[in-house]
């Protein structure tokens, strides 16, 4: 082959390349782009910033004392309240009177308490033994709900006010699942 030959046919190869890479751009136009857009989504909250849960139980002395006012003031409360309900009838009024209840603030000194019967990694367990337990009665449930399997899942019993009533309980759940358990304070974000 000759010199000319050899430039002749790198120039050809040369610009059949740049027809195939650049004369498609031009032809094409302007190229739209698609971009995606994408709202973030925000982490979730840390526990230990919300408010804790508290579930407000009357005790037993304040149940007493306002079943006593109750039955004190019902039978006065009786009579005024057909008299309101004649007087309505006669004024043509059908809207119900407002009830103004009183509750009162209760505080808790004292803290629930649970049974803690076991971490387990087998989730067919767990949901297994929580079912036999509510079967013969007990308050049972496990953490995390539902169970998950190959991750630590504890099994608790309660909670109760009373830690006397836990630790009664305590024969009968050795009885039943062959587990002694261990009683602890109820933390409703317990993890």
């Amino acid at each position: 082959m000759t010199a000319q030959f050899k430039n002749r046919l790198v120039g050809t190869i040369f610009l059949v390349a740049l027809g195939v890479i650049i004369i498609p751009d031009i032809l094409d136009g302007k190229k739209t782009r698609v971009e995606e857009e994408f709202n973030a989504i925000p982490f979730a909250p840390k526990v230990d910033s919300l408010p804790p849960l508290l579930i407000d139980l009357p005790n037993e002395q304040e149940l007493a004392a306002t079943e006593q006012a109750d039955g004190a003031s019902g039978a006065e409360q009786n009579g005024s309240s057909q008299q309101e309900t004649l007087a309505k009838k006669d004024s043509g009024d059908t809207k119900p009177a407002a009830k103004a209840v009183d509750t009162p603030q209760l505080e808790f000194a004292k803290p629930a308490y649970i049974v803690q019967l076991g971490t387990f990694k087998n989730s067919q367990n767990v949901t297994r033994l929580v079912a036999k337990l509510r079967e013969a009665g007990f308050q049972a449930h496990s953490y995390p709900e539902p169970a998950v399997e190959g991750e630590l899942n504890r099994v608790f019993v309660g909670p109760n006010v009373s830690k006397k009533t836990l630790e009664q309980q305590q024969s009968k759940l050795k009885e039943l699942t062959g587990l002694s358990g261990k009683i602890r304070e109820f933390d409703p974000l317990f993890k």
